[in-house]
């Protein structure tokens, strides 16, 4: 799993040759990172005089932060595994009739797979972002830069998430479930750039 390998060796795994983990793991990780950081400022709130008519929200924001991390890490290896099965539905044999309808059948239905995985992640980002435009408002002011850019790590997973979405696309003979997911995707898209203007909007230099 790579949640439990070290830093270092995830890095020496995605600098390799072999297909995973690729880019939906890594806007997962982008998405655990956000989380995590997002816990921290939240941490760093609780407990102070200061804050303490804000103390009950932000505790629930550190809570759902925090199952979404772990989601994130679950994502990562969900991906991996999505993408492994469109790999495997590739190498199925053609040689007749039969074979190359089975494999086609086989193919498209890895490669929702694999669609709807990153869909999940980039949808989960843009509730983090949210999340994390509480605390940016919120939240302990001498932590302000690391909860703006727990909202801009997360902004990343939503549109790394999105773009391994559209990647897909052309790939699908299921036109409803295409219109679908790019009405979708235009949507989140769009409310993550509003998020991310809102976020920035109270970082003052």
């Amino acid at each position: 799993m790579f949640s439990n390998i070290t830093i270092k060796e995830f890095l020496e795994k995605l600098s390799s040759k072999e297909p995973t983990p690729g880019g939906g793991s890594v806007a997962a990780l982008a998405g655990a990172l956000a989380s995590s950081l997002g816990c921290m400022v939240s941490n760093l709130t609780i407990g102070k005089k200061k804050y303490m008519d804000v103390e009950e929200e932000i505790k629930k924001v550190y809570s759902l932060l925090e199952e979404y991390q772990n989601k994130f890490l679950e994502e990562m290896e969900e991906d991996a595994k999505a993408f492994n099965k469109v790999i495997e539905a590739l190498k199925l044999p053609k040689n007749t009739e039969e074979e190359k309808k089975i494999r086609e059948e086989k193919i498209q239905e890895a490669t929702k797979e694999a669609t709807l995985t990153p869909l999940k992640i980039a949808q989960d980002a843009l509730e983090v972002m949210e999340l994390t435009e509480i605390i940016v408002k919120k939240g302990y002011k001498m932590a302000l830069s690391d909860a703006a850019i727990a909202g801009i790590m997360a902004k990343t997973a939503v549109i790394s998430g999105i773009y391994n979405v559209k990647i897909n696309l052309p790939l699908l003979k299921d036109q409803e479930f295409v219109k679908e997911l790019k009405r979708k995707i235009e949507n989140m898209e769009t409310e993550a750039n509003f998020l991310e203007l809102r976020i920035i909007s109270e970082v003052t230099l």
